[in-house]
């Protein structure tokens, strides 16, 4: 096994999804960029669990969650998380919760808690991929103080024949540094990672070149079996339903020893260009 490089950008990582108490059920997250520029959608759901959960036992973990992004975001300013209790039961739990910037919703997410451990052990398989150390390594950025690439290290598998060569098709991914979980969980992390390069799979069919940029309206996750963070991950993206102007991607996770982690699902709307 090869574990995680060790670096300081992961602890930035888990210190950007970490929040602020403000309130019994309201939490606050950090400016994190300069004025003006988009907030990445990942990490507005990805706060939006970790709020949820610290409303849920300790005992309790996500396994579902359907976030909708309702506005662009501000790097520039702060984030309001109000979280509903939706259910209490026995063995589920269930949140809702509301992310506002100058008091207008930008994300709005459901999620489900369970305190029941078992696994699911059958499953579909990864598909075959080279190792993640055979790949090129792929540089993402986006707007913000920290860039995804230098607290996530991407590996490019290559890719399919026909998909547009400049969006990437699977990948391996894994976080530069170790996760220590004493302040944001593992699904937190990977609802974070998830978003990365995901909604660009819908331009596969057809091979659109017309289309400027995309906007994601929804996100959508399932986890299996427990979250782990201490190997490469590997992320097998394909294209659901595609029309002339949305289109439905979906994805797995699988740890490196082939353990379904999660199920992933979006839809994205294409801009096309005039």
């Amino acid at each position: 096994m090869t574990l995680p490089a060790e670096g300081p950008a992961f602890d930035d990582l888990q210190s950007l999804l970490d929040l602020e108490d403000i309130d019994p059920g309201l939490f606050r997250g950090a400016v994190s960029g300069e004025p003006g520029r988009r907030l990445f959608g990942g990490q507005v759901a990805a706060q939006a669990l970790v709020a949820a959960e610290r409303t849920t036992e300790a005992d309790a973990a996500a396994h579902s969650l359907h976030a909708y992004f309702l506005r662009p975001g501000d790097t520039g300013k702060p984030v309001i998380f109000g979280v509903d209790r939706l259910q209490d039961g026995r063995t589920f739990g269930r949140r809702r919760v509301t992310a506002t910037q100058d008091g207008t919703p930008i994300l709005c997410l459901e999620a489900s808690f369970t305190t029941d451990r078992s696994a699911a052990r059958h499953h579909a398989g990864p598909p075959d991929a080279p190792a993640p150390e055979s790949c090129p390594e792929l540089i993402r950025s986006l707007p913000g103080a920290l860039q995804p690439d230098q607290a996530v290290e991407l590996r490019a598998i290559p890719s399919r024949p026909g998909a547009p060569a400049r969006f990437p098709d699977d990948l391996w991914f894994r976080p530069v540094g170790k996760h220590l979980g004493d302040r944001v969980s593992a699904s937190a992390v990977l609802t974070y990672i998830s978003d990365l390069t995901f909604i660009s799979v819908i331009l596969r069919p057809g091979r659109r070149r017309d289309v400027s940029h995309m906007t994601s309206l929804d996100h959508v996750m399932w986890f299996h079996n427990e979250v782990r963070l201490d190997d490469w991950l590997l992320y097998v993206k394909s294209p659901l339903a595609v029309g002339s102007v949305r289109g439905l991607a979906q994805g797995s996770i699988y740890h490196r020893d082939g353990t379904l982690i999660a199920t992933v699902a979006q839809e994205g709307l294409m801009h096309v260009n005039r």
